[in-house]
Formats: C-alpha cells, structure tokens, sequence
C-alpha cells in the first residue's frame, strides 16, 4: 500500500484505490457543489450516502450553509452529524431522537452583537435568500453581489474584525475565532475523540477555496473536478481530485472506499 507521505498533492483520485482504507470510520464532507449537482442531491448521490451507512461509516457534513437547512439536512439524509455555518453550530440528534443545537463556545456576546451590526449594513439585495434561517454567520450571494460591492463589503468585515470565506456560492461572514475545522475539533473532543483520532479516522471532500483549512488539515482529502479546473487559485490542494463535479464527485469518492 501506498504511503500517505508520499503521496503528491493533488493526484488523480484513481490513486485512492491503493491507500489502505481500513482505518477509515467517518466520511466529512462539504454539501453545496461537493454532494449537490447545481443545488440538487441526486438520487444516486443519496443511495451512496445509504451505502455508506449501511457499511457503518459515519457520514458528518461540515458546511457553510444556514442552520435552517443543516437541520433539513440531518432530519432527511443518512448523516451522522452536521456542522452549520462554517464551524458555528453542531446540530445532532439525542438518544431520544430529538434534534438538538449546540453553538461553538469559541462565539460570544460580543460576536453576536457585531454580526448583528454588520448583517444591518448590508442590503438585504445582496444577502442569500436563506439569511433568514442563519443564526451565527451572514452569507452574501455571490452571483447576484457585483464584484465593487462585493470588495466594499469584504472591507467592512475587515474593518468590523470578522472573518470570511467564500463556497462555491456564498461570501460566508462571521464573527469569532472558530472555522469549519476547529469546529470540527471541538465537537468531536465533546464525544472523546480528540484531534489525532480524527485525522487518522476521516477522509475529507470538498470542491472550494473555504475547504483549503480542512484539505490541509486531513491527511486524506479529495476536491471534486472544480479544484482542478481552478487549480491556480488554491493555496493547498487537497490529496486527490475526483474525476467529476459535485454529486457525481461523490459518488466516485464513495465506490472507491466501499
């Protein structure tokens, strides 16, 4: 079996098939563009998440998506857990089967009230339609944002002391010193699995700039076909890239560890 060391950043997923797999118990990944194909969730892509799931792998979404639709996403999918709005919130089920938030300490009152100010200085035009259903973070639609507004807004944050990232469809704007692989760290340490388990345990997939923390944090990660076609633009690529967009990226992803 091959070596994870010497494995080249960014090879052709082909490659995975020779990576002992065994240790492998939880399966993270980014939602927007990594599991949907343009916003929707394939009934293929769904059936391998089943699969996975019956082959007791663990399927946990970290995702820079409103908690409104993380909640959605652990009543309807095959998930085990699901981080929303970029590390804020860990949204799980109790041993009663009860949904159940529980915010990132790393948040406070502070943090809050400046959101609160900044998402007030924003145009309600430019914000996502889902920005109802946010509780921590703010997210600016990037394809109805013109690129000077987006740059004005970006220079607010700054000022204000926020932190952002773009997806492949959201300017994600929060407040507080966590991200989407801290809070991955912290919520995993709250059920005893600290941070070596969890690199040791895990494979990550994502397809955009904001999933670099965790494509370099992961000794094993994949980026969809995206990463390739913007390959210039990354600063850390991840282990191996699908052959495919989204879903269908996935999809691949999940063949090869089953």
């Amino acid at each position: 079996m091959t070596e994870m060391k010497n494995i080249a950043k960014g090879s052709p997923l082909e490659g995975l098939s020779c990576i002992n797999l065994e240790k492998i118990k939880y399966i993270v990944s980014d939602v927007d563009d990594t599991i949907t194909s343009s916003s929707r969730l394939l009934s293929t892509t769904l059936n391998k998440m089943e699969e996975a799931e019956k082959k007791g792998y663990r399927i946990i979404l970290v995702s820079g998506g409103s908690a409104g639709w993380c909640e959605v996403y652990l009543r309807q999918w095959p998930v085990y857990r699901v981080i929303a709005e970029s590390g804020a919130l860990l949204i799980y089920k109790d041993e009663c089967d009860q949904v159940k938030y529980l915010k990132n300490p790393a948040i406070t009152d502070e943090d809050i009230k400046k959101r609160a100010k900044l998402l007030s200085m924003i145009e309600k035009e430019y914000l996502s339609s889902d920005q109802y259903a946010r509780v921590f973070d703010i997210a600016v639609d990037l394809k109805n944002t013109p690129k000077e507004k987006l740059e004005e807004i970006k220079e607010l944050a700054d000022e204000m002391g926020a932190h952002y990232a773009s997806s492949s469809i959201h300017l994600n704007i929060w407040f507080g010193d966590y991200s989407k692989v801290n809070g991955l760290i912290a919520f995993f340490k709250r059920e005893g699995i600290d941070e070596a388990r969890l690199k040791e345990e895990s494979i990550y997939l994502g397809d955009a700039k904001n999933d670099e923390e965790a494509f370099s944090f992961f000794s094993l990660s994949i980026g969809m076909k995206s990463v390739e076609d913007n390959r210039e633009s990354f600063d850390v690529l991840p282990t191996y890239i699908s052959n495919f967009y989204g879903g269908k990226g996935f999809e691949e992803v999940i063949s090869l560890l089953l």
